[in-house]
């Protein structure tokens, strides 16, 4: 029998392209991560709220309504 190889959900694949685009490229904004990855502005702000809730994203405010997004350090 053949192993069964899974899939990485779409928000996985998602979170996995932004976290590595902000490791290659450095911090952005929200919109700029939009931008970079060619993915939607609701998928990219989901993506950066599931990584910032596990620690993996940082999430400082740069002006009154954006922020901006950075690698964080998980503490294991």
């Amino acid at each position: 029998m053949k192993p069964t190889i899974k899939q990485p959900s779409s928000s996985q694949s998602v979170d996995r392209k932004v976290h590595l685009l902000l490791r290659r490229k450095g911090a952005r904004t929200i919109k700029g991560l939009t931008k970079l990855t060619g993915i939607g502005l609701g998928q990219v702000f989901m993506a950066v709220d599931r990584l910032s809730r596990t620690g993996k994203v940082l999430l400082p405010a740069v002006y009154p309504s954006d922020y901006r997004v950075s690698v964080g350090r998980v503490v294991h």
